[in-house]
């Protein structure tokens, strides 16, 4: 019984105006029973702000229905609100281009989970582990030395200097602090350099070819932000206690599912942005030719804080 209802999730069909389709679906007693079974009374709800984030996202609006409400149970699951005025996540589009085997392309367009750095804070703080917890940059004229066995950084704040200006151009790495119940605490700071490398390693949005993160990626467009929640995260998972749900949000942030019925994360591959490499290339002979965005993530730019 419970697998029939499954399928009949996956392929549930609503009306064709997008928005009208994703409202039908979180309407459906079906959906609503499943995110009851997760979030209880709070499932319709949450349910609406699912719906209102695909209205006010034309991109997401085009994802595949099925993905969004995927990534909605993620969020779910986790207890994290996508209202983008809290910040702790969001449903992000994320156009996949395929080339087929005669060289032409297809694409289609999937809902992706991420997760912001309140997100990751909320969650830490849930576990009751954590005293105080927090990341932030350093500026050249403030830093004066590190500890390299204990990771600790010894600072020297200045009164109207770069801190005080907001020189972003004068930040030269990033700092998160955990101190946990218990007395353990720790200090991980990550020089520019290091969070550079990092990003062109395990990024998908950084673009090899052309020495830089593909045209509105959140890296491309809230550097300083994905800077942030870069070294939070690793630090968590190096040296924060893992609940359940901490492990469940790092493997599921920046991923696809495409129901909510499969276990299987996809996580996007810098071989999407093929084709917009391509279209950059024709552009230079053809004006007419515009490349296309393959991370429309504008609408989240300000969660990332």
């Amino acid at each position: 019984m419970q697998r029939a209802n499954n399928k009949s999730l996956a392929k549930s069909s609503a009306p064709g105006n997008p928005v009208a389709q994703i409202k039908s679906m979180a309407s459906d007693p079906k959906y609503v029973s499943r995110f009851k079974e997760v979030i209880g009374k709070k499932a319709p709800q949450f349910l609406a702000s699912v719906v209102s984030a695909v209205r006010g996202n034309p991109m997401l609006s085009n994802a595949d229905p099925t993905s969004v409400m995927a990534s909605a149970m993620i969020a779910a699951t986790l207890d994290l609100d996508i209202n983008p005025s809290l910040g702790f996540a969001a449903i992000v589009p994320y156009k996949k281009n395929k080339k087929n085997s005669d060289g032409s392309w297809s694409s289609t367009t999937q809902a992706q989970f991420q997760i912001m750095t309140k997100g990751f804070v909320q969650l830490a703080l849930r576990s009751g582990q954590y005293r105080n917890i927090n990341v932030v940059e350093i500026y050249e004229d403030e830093y004066d030395w590190e500890d390299i066995l204990s990771g600790e950084i010894h600072l020297n704040p200045i009164p109207n200097g770069d801190r005080a200006h907001g020189r972003v151009s004068k930040i030269i790495g990033y700092a998160a602090y955990l101190e946990f119940i218990n007395g353990f605490r720790k200090i991980v700071f990550w020089k520019m350099e290091r969070i550079q490398q990092h990003a062109q390693k395990f990024s998908k949005s950084w673009d090899q070819k052309n020495g830089r993160f593909f045209k509105g990626s959140a890296w491309d467009t809230n550097y300083e932000a994905m800077c942030r929640k870069t070294v939070l995260k690793n630090s968590l998972s190096s040296w924060g206690i893992l609940s359940t749900q901490m492990q469940t949000a790092l493997v599921s942030d920046e991923g696809i599912k495409q129901n909510m019925d499969t276990d299987e994360i996809e996580y996007p591959s810098s071989e999407d942005h093929e084709k917009d490499n391509e279209q950059e290339d024709n552009s230079k002979d053809n004006s007419d030719k515009q490349p296309i965005n393959l991370d429309d993530s504008e609408d989240v730019d300000s969660l990332f804080q």
